[in-house]
Parts: C-alpha cells; sequence; structure tokens
C-alpha cells in the first residue's frame, strides 16, 4: 500500500482499508505479518550499533476488553489491530519488529538520515489514529465490538543488534539500548489517542531547518510535565536532569 509521508489517507485508500477489515472479521487475517523483514535489516547489524526510531503502539484498556470479551472475540480485534499497524507502517518505511501481545513495536532506520525517520514516525502515528478513529473503530461498533483508541511512544536513540546462537540467520536476534526502552516507558504513559515522543526526537527536529518547514514551518511539540515521582529516567542529552517527554499535537 503506498502512502503519502505528508497527507492522510485519501477516501479511496479508507474504503480500501475498509472492506478489508471486514473480509478480516468475516473470514480471518488477509495479510502477511511475519517480521522476516525487520529481522533481515537487524542481520546485516549484528553485533554493531546502529540508529533507529522506535514507535510503540498498544490498545488503550486493552487489559479490561480481554476480560469483559469472549477470547476468539478478542483475538480477532487484537488481529486486525496488528494487521492495519503492519500495512500502515510499512507505507512509511518502518518495519514491525514484534507483536507483543495487544502492542506492536516498530522501528524506522535512522543511520543515514535521522530527521526524516523521525518524521515519518510521527506521521505515521498521525495516520494510525486517523485510520483507528475513521475506519476500524466505526466497524467494531457495526459488529458489536469495543471501540479502541491507542497509546503511541516514539523514541530514537542508538542500538546494539545482538543475536543469541551461532547460526545468524537461524539464531534469535535482538535489540539492547535505552532508546526501545525508554519508548516502551513513553507508551505507558500516553493517554488514549495520544502520541508522545522523547527528548531525542525532539532535539533532532528542532536542530533541523527542512524538517520545521516539512511541518508546516512549526514542529507541532509540547512538553508535558510529568510527575518526576513516576517518571525519573536521567536524560543522557541533558546529564543531571529528567528525560523530557513531548506531546505531537498532531
Amino acid at each position: 500500500m503506498d502512502i503519502v509521508t505528508d497527507e492522510l489517507p485519501s477516501g479511496s485508500l479508507f474504503d480500501q482499508i475498509r472492506a478489508r477489515v471486514r473480509k478480516t472479521l468475516k473470514n480471518g487475517v488477509q495479510l502477511d505479518m511475519s517480521t522476516q523483514e525487520s529481522r533481515k535489516l537487524l542481520r546485516r547489524h549484528v553485533n554493531s550499533k546502529t540508529n533507529f526510531v522506535f514507535l510503540f503502539v498498544d490498545i488503550n484498556n486493552s487489559t479490561q476488553m480481554s476480560l469483559s470479551m469472549q477470547e476468539d472475540r478478542f483475538a480477532l480485534l487484537i488481529q486486525v489491530f496488528a494487521q492495519e499497524i503492519s500495512v500502515v507502517v510499512s507505507g512509511y518505511g518502518g518495519y514491525v519488529f514484534k507483536y507483543v501481545g495487544d502492542a506492536v513495536i516498530v522501528l524506522f532506520p535512522a543511520g543515514h538520515d535521522p530527521s526524516k525517520a523521525c518524521v515519518n514516525a510521527m506521521s505515521c502515528s498521525k495516520t494510525i489514529l486517523d485510520i483507528i478513529q475513521n475506519v476500524i473503530s466505526p466497524i467494531f461498533e457495526e459488529m458489536s465490538l469495543p471501540d479502541i483508541k491507542v497509546r503511541i511512544g516514539i523514541d530514537y536513540g542508538e542500538v546494539l543488534v545482538v543475536v543469541y546462537g551461532k547460526d545468524v540467520q537461524k539464531a534469535h536476534i535482538d535489540i539492547l539500548g535505552s532508546a526501545i526502552n525508554i519508548a516502551s516507558k513513553i507508551a505507558s504513559i500516553t493517554q488514549a489517542n495520544q502520541i508522545l515522543v522523547g527528548e531525542s526526537v525532539y532535539n533532532i527536529l528542532g536542530q533541523s531547518k527542512n524538517e520545521r518547514i516539512y511541518l508546516n514551518n512549526v514542529v507541532p511539540l509540547r512538553e508535558i510535565k510529568l510527575d518526576t515521582a513516576k517518571w525519573n529516567y536521567p536524560s543522557y542529552l541533558n546529564v543531571g536532569s529528567v528525560y523530557r517527554v513531548y506531546e505531537y499535537t498532531c
């Protein structure tokens, strides 16, 4: 699916998504949701450090949903959600790294152009919200499924790609680093249908004139005040201070 990164999906694209979601609800998952492509990407960086933008997206109040729904219907809801997220992120140059319960972890390669990777992740997040609100949730309502809202956290940084085993092609591959951990922590404090980004993303976009122009001459990021009793992760960018978090006011 082709998605233009500075625009929301068109009406015709919405129609395609609606048709696929309805078909999935009737017949099961329609697309290949393998993480094979992200594994191929990571194998090129085994035992080395590289930069990524990480995007965590999960369903708000999913635990409560799981307790109030039949297991098969809840599983179908999660499958539809994960399928459509995987389609969207591929259109923005992202790769699904993992599906973890109701969460999808996405990475955007940022070794050559960090600012572009940050913008792609944020634009992707904006599109995810739009599709959830205007396509998926209305169809769920038609099918007597719960309306869903999502929480999105984004961060950027250097990580180490590691393998667990001798055969690089077959061994489990993973990522170690603060950026992926902080992106997860950011998502955990995000409110329903909110996008929060880390200080590193803010700094990259604030320093990039071209990306400020891309985002309508203003980087629409607003710092949020957090309770330091609950959020006390140290900033590796500003020694002695707490890592800042910003809301993407798209």
